[in-house]
């Protein structure tokens, strides 16, 4: 096992009964914090004794700070039962149970139930969960897990106990022609009515007309308030359901299945939904987490090269935000990366997830700090939308808004231009465009107005300080549309 295991509940007993024998099962050490200072002290020991087992008191999981350290770099496990107030999320979702579901165990990477299971079936599914080390986003009450891996799609849906008679199963044309069989059999394994509905692909259809087609089937299908929504396929799906779900009946549960490179390390992952308006890019959507997430990179396989490499800007960016391990990566493997070999991508998917999870679970609703995952894209949204989304695909105009970015950090004071450079140099590596055409900026600039982190009459703009280090910056709104109109390439 990679990451300490984290038990925490009730029973103290049981807790250490299980813990012993997870440890004993994965050869590692046991630590019982139960008489020290509860999970304070858990989290050093957990922390600073990797593949460790730790028992901790069910105290609420300190600070948010720590909480989110914790869940990044542990895998924490809840024991309770329903006298507990306390469900099994990723096992069983008892929305009458939920209500009352406390917020140590809400967090965790998987609340298992004591009534039913034998000690020894708690530790297989603990020792299983920890191989696996699903990520964890920390949304408090909405917290999710994320399965990233090869071939995963199958055995994630099949421990999902939907618990509703229907589900409502949004795809899009290219998806299912390539992988219909296999996600309708899987999902029809779960033994759910599924209620197909097949969208036409593509930005343009990322709009209002399309919201009202999918809330008349779900009205046909009798999709109600304990059903969930699936959505199967590229960041345009997954937006469009994500956005689905919270709209219908008040908010239904959704279950996110990214099919495409872009997806699996951006759009899927967040709770951030939404669909374009006009000139405005995403301009009308709502926060709302999924309850699960399954980046099966098996899909990559078939997914278009321009597409493919396009979605490389995403995963740049989120290196420069906030991994510098994985910046080293594409750098060194960059052939591997955009020959999609699937070990290499499984463990590349795994480092933006985790970057983003991080980010989400400090800042669920943009707040502050999660703005800085729009690195790129305050100008690269301008660029999609005055190409009316056909001109550049998202991510070759996130990489040409990177570019911008990184020149007008430069000319600000803010990027080092040799950071800059070396940033470009890995773009243009991977096949990204990063050639910037002056008329086309200019026109661009003029759109500026639309962007969702405008606050009046000022932006608040992502400047990289160096890879791995990223800020905000604010800056009048004229100003930015001068300094953008001024950019072109050198």
């Amino acid at each position: 096992m990679k990451r300490p295991i984290v038990l925490h509940g009730a029973d103290h007993e049981l807790l250490c009964r299980v813990g012993r024998a997870v440890a004993a099962r994965a050869g590692v050490g046991f630590r019982d914090a139960l008489c020290g200072s509860g999970l304070g002290e858990g989290v050093e020991v957990a922390l600073g004794n990797a593949g460790g087992v730790v028992v901790c008191e069910s105290d609420v999981l300190l600070e948010r700070t720590w909480r989110v350290e914790l869940l990044s770099r542990a895998v924490v496990v809840g024991l309770g039962s329903r006298s507990a107030g306390f469900c099994g999320q990723g096992v069983v979702r008892d929305r009458r149970i939920d209500e009352f579901l406390e917020g140590e165990f809400c967090e965790s990477h998987a609340n298992f139930r004591v009534e039913g299971l034998t000690e020894a079936g708690l530790v297989d599914r603990i020792v299983d969960l920890a191989v696996r080390a699903p990520i964890v986003v920390a949304a408090g009450r909405r917290s999710y897990l994320v399965e990233v891996g090869q071939g995963v799609l199958e055995g994630a849906v099949s421990e999902i106990a939907f618990g509703a008679p229907v589900m409502l199963y949004l795809t899009d044309e290219n998806v299912e022609r390539l992988h219909g069989g296999r996600l309708t059999k899987s999902l029809q394994g779960t033994g759910l009515r599924v209620e197909k509905h097949v969208l036409v692909p593509g930005e343009e259809r990322k709009c209002l007309a399309t919201l009202g087609e999918i809330f008349d089937r779900a009205l046909a299908g009798g999709i109600d308030r304990s059903s969930w929504l699936v959505a199967a396929g590229g960041g345009v799906t997954t937006d469009i359901g994500g956005l689905v779900a919270a709209m219908w009946m008040r908010g239904v549960r959704w279950l996110g299945i990214p099919t495409t490179l872009l997806a699996m390390v951006d759009a899927s992952v967040g709770g951030k939904t939404a669909v374009d308006h006009g000139l405005g890019k995403n301009a009308v959507g709502a926060f709302w987490q999924p309850s699960r997430v399954i980046c099966d990179v098996e899909f990559l396989r078939t997914e278009v090269e321009r597409n493919y490499v396009g979605a490389l800007s995403e995963v740049v960016k989120t290196a420069v935000i906030g991994d510098r391990e994985l910046f080293e990566i594409l750098e060194q493997q960059g052939a591997l990366v955009l020959g999609r070999d699937l070990d290499l991508m499984g463990e590349v998917v795994r480092r933006c997830v985790a970057v983003k999870a991080r980010i989400v679970g400090l800042d669920e609703l943009e707040s502050g700090l999660r703005a800085v995952l729009n690195l790129g894209h305050t100008i690269g949204h301008a660029l999609e939308a005055l190409g009316q989304y056909r001109r550049h695909t998202h991510g070759e105009a996130v990489s040409l808004g990177m570019v911008a970015a990184l020149r007008l950090g430069t000319r600000l004071g803010y990027t080092p231009r040799d950071c800059a450079e070396r940033i470009e140099r890995l773009l243009a590596r991977l096949g990204l465009p990063v050639v910037l055409d002056g008329s086309e900026l200019k026109a661009a600039a003029e759109l500026l107005g639309h962007d969702k982190k405008r606050a009046g009459s000022l932006v608040r703009f992502v400047v990289a300080r160096g890879v791995g280090d990223v800020g905000m910056e604010r800056i009048a709104l004229e100003d930015l549309r001068e300094l953008v109109g001024g950019l072109c390439s050198t």
